[in-house]
C-alpha cells in the first residue's frame, strides 16, 4: 500500500476516465493537491477524490484535470486552453506565488456597458481546451465544477464542440460547501467508467444537491445572453437524453472518505 498522500499522474496513457474538477487555491504553487498552502486541514476536494479512488488512481485509470481561469490571465493565448491537466499543474502557478482568489460570480458579470467579456473569453478558451482534451483519447470525461462562471462557460463549450452526447457535466451549486459532497456522490460514477460502464453524455443534477441548486439559481436575477441560458436552467432530467441514467444510480458512497475514515 502506498504511504504517498496523493497520487499524482506523470502521463494519461492508461487513462480510462478523465475527472475534470475547479482549481483552487493551491494553484498558485502549481500544485493542486497541495490543500496545506492554503487549508489547516490539509484536505480539498483533489485530495478528496485521490483517496476515494486511489485504485484505479494508482493503476493510472482515473486522470484529474481542472477548469482554471488564471490561464487567462499568465497565458490567454495558449492553445491548451483553460482546463489544465495534472501532469501540467505548473500551467496555473501564480508569478509572484500569491492565491488568485476565488473564481466569483462577480468576475464574470457585464461590463458597465453590458458585455460578458470575462464569459466570452473563458468560453472561448475552453473551446480550445476542450477540442485539446477530446483529442487525447480518453474513452470518458466526467466534469464536476461548482463555480457558475466555470460550468456556464464549459457546458457552451462543450455543447459548441458537439460533445454533449459523449461527455459527462454535472450541474452542482456554485456554493463551495456542497463540493466534497458532490465528489462523494461522483466518485461511484467515475469509478463505473472507469472499469468499463458506458456512461450516456450529457448534464446531470446531482439528486441530493438538487433541492440546493435550484434554491441557488432563483437568486440569479440577471438574464443571461443566448450562448449560456440554456445552461444556466436547472436541468429536470439530463440534457442530452434520457433521465438519470441507470449507470449514474450506482450505491454511491464506495469507498471511505478522509473525514469517515478518522
Amino acid at each position: 500500500m502506498t504511504t504517498r498522500p496523493w497520487v499524482q499522474l506523470h502521463n494519461l496513457r492508461r487513462a480510462q476516465v478523465l475527472l475534470i474538477q475547479p482549481c483552487n487555491a493551491a494553484a498558485c504553487v502549481g500544485n493542486y493537491f497541495q490543500a496545506e498552502v492554503y487549508r489547516k486541514s490539509g484536505w480539498n476536494t483533489w485530495r478528496e477524490a485521490d483517496s476515494l479512488l486511489r485504485d484505479l488512481r494508482e493503476e493510472g485509470k482515473v486522470a484529474f484535470a481542472a477548469v482554471d481561469s488564471s490561464i487567462l490571465e499568465t497565458a490567454p493565448d495558449d492553445p491548451r486552453g483553460a482546463i489544465v491537466l495534472e501532469t501540467e499543474m505548473e500551467r496555473a502557478k501564480s508569478p509572484d506565488g500569491g492565491d488568485w482568489g476565488a473564481p466569483s460570480w462577480r468576475w464574470f458579470r457585464p461590463t458597465r456597458t453590458g458585455r460578458w467579456t470575462a464569459l466570452e473569453n473563458l468560453t472561448e478558451a475552453l473551446v480550445r481546451a476542450v477540442r485539446r482534451v477530446e483529442g487525447l483519447g480518453v474513452p470518458h470525461v466526467i466534469a464536476l465544477v461548482n463555480p457558475r462562471g466555470y460550468f456556464l462557460a464549459l457546458a457552451a463549450a462543450v455543447a459548441e464542440c458537439g460533445l454533449l452526447d459523449r461527455w459527462v457535466l454535472f450541474h452542482v451549486p456554485a456554493h463551495p460547501r456542497h463540493l466534497l459532497k458532490a465528489v462523494r456522490e461522483v466518485a461511484p460514477i467515475v469509478r463505473a467508467a472507469a472499469v468499463g460502464t458506458k456512461l450516456a453524455g450529457g448534464i446531470y443534477p446531482i439528486p441530493a444537491l438538487l433541492r440546493s441548486l435550484r434554491r441557488e439559481t432563483r437568486r440569479y436575477r440577471e438574464p443571461l445572453p443566448p450562448r449560456w441560458r440554456a445552461w444556466g436552467k436547472v436541468p429536470k432530467a439530463q440534457r442530452g437524453g434520457g433521465d438519470w441514467a441507470p449507470s449514474m444510480r450506482i450505491a454511491g458512497r464506495r469507498g471511505v472518505s478522509h473525514e469517515n475514515a478518522r
